[in-house]
C-alpha cells in the first residue's frame, strides 16, 4: 500500500525527545520509555511475547476536543490502517489484536482542566479512566489522547509528541503538538505523525529497543536511549522538523511498504513469535 505524506516522527517535533531515556518527574515516578522486563514486572502477568498470550488489547480514550483522527482519507483508506499493519506486524500476525479505529469504540474522559501533564497526572488519568486488565492469555494498553503539553521539572515541553510510560502500559498522546505538524500544503501530515507516534509508543510499550526486547544485532542508539540507529525505522530518536520530514518524504514515502520498523527491529521481534 502507498502512504502519501508520511512523516515518522519519534516523540517528539523540533526538541528532545520524551523517548530518550528519561526519568519521570520524581523519584517515585516511573521513568519515560524505561528499561523494562519482558514479564512487564508484574507477578503473575506474562510478557506480550509469551505464546501462552493470545489477544493484544489497546483501549484509546481522549479528553474531550483531543480525539484522534478517524476515518477514510480520499485515495488512502482507514487512518488506522497504518497502525493496525505495523502493530500487526510486530507480532507477526500471530495475536488478535485490538485497535479501534472509530471515536465510538473509544472513550470521551471530559475536559482534563491541567494542560501541564507531568508522569504523576498521566498515570493518575489511567488509573481513573482504564478499563482493560492483563489475564492470563490477554495484554492490555492504555492510551490517552489529550491536549496540553508533557510537564517535567524543566517545564511544559511544546515539542513532545507522545510519551510511554515505562512498565505501566499507559501512553500518553499531545493533541495539541500533533495538529501543529500540519500545514495548508500539507493536511493529512498531522493524521501519519499520529498513527507513526502511536506506533512508536506502543512498540516502546513492548520492550523495543533492547528494553524487554533483546537485539539479535545491536542497533540501539547508546545517545539516546532505546532507539533504532536506522533513521529510516519508526523507532529513530529524530525523524522531525520541516526540512528533516520533507527529506524523508522525498526519499521514503512513495516506496509501496507501508511497514515502518527497519529489518533490525524485526529481527528481534521475530525471534520471539518466530516470525510471520
Amino acid at each position: 500500500m502507498r502512504w502519501s505524506l508520511l512523516v515518522v516522527i519519534a516523540a517528539a517535533c523540533n526538541g528532545t525527545p520524551a523517548g530518550s531515556g528519561g526519568g519521570g518527574g520524581g523519584d517515585d515516578e516511573p521513568a519515560i520509555d524505561a528499561p523494562r522486563p519482558t514479564s512487564d514486572g508484574q507477578p503473575g502477568v506474562r510478557g506480550v511475547f509469551d505464546p501462552l498470550v493470545t489477544d493484544v488489547t489497546i483501549e484509546i480514550d481522549y479528553e474531550a476536543g483531543a480525539e484522534p483522527y478517524t476515518g477514510q482519507m480520499l485515495g488512502f483508506g482507514d487512518t488506522f490502517d497504518l497502525g493496525v499493519a505495523n502493530l500487526d506486524r510486530l507480532f507477526a500476525g500471530k495475536k488478535a489484536l485490538t485497535l479501534p479505529r472509530t471515536t465510538a469504540t473509544m472513550e470521551n474522559i471530559g475536559a482534563v482542566p491541567d494542560q501541564e501533564l507531568t508522569v504523576t497526572d498521566l498515570i493518575a488519568l489511567a488509573a481513573a479512566h482504564r478499563s482493560q486488565v492483563d489475564t492470563p492469555t490477554k495484554k492490555t494498553y492504555y492510551v490517552v489522547f489529550v491536549g496540553g503539553h508533557f510537564t517535567d521539572a524543566n517545564g511544559p515541553n511544546p515539542n513532545v509528541l507522545g510519551v510511554s510510560l515505562g512498565g505501566t502500559g499507559v501512553i500518553a498522546m499531545f493533541k495539541d503538538v500533533i495538529r501543529g505538524t500540519g500545514s495548508v500544503a500539507l493536511p493529512n501530515v498531522p493524521r501519519y505523525v499520529e498513527q507513526s507516534t502511536l506506533i512508536h509508543e506502543v512498540a516502546h510499550a513492548v520492550g523495543l529497543v533492547d528494553t524487554g526486547v533483546s537485539m539479535v544485532q545491536p542497533h540501539r542508539d547508546a545517545t539516546h536511549g532505546a532507539h533504532c540507529t536506522d533513521d529510516r525505522c519508526v523507532m529513530y530518536w529524530l525523524n522531525e522538523g520541516a526540512s528533516d520530514a520533507a527529506a524523508y518524504v522525498q526519499q521514503h514515502v512513495l516506496s509501496n511498504n507501508s511497514i515502518l520498523f527497519d529489518a533490525a527491529c524485526l529481527a528481534d521481534v521475530d525471534a520471539l513469535t518466530g516470525g510471520p
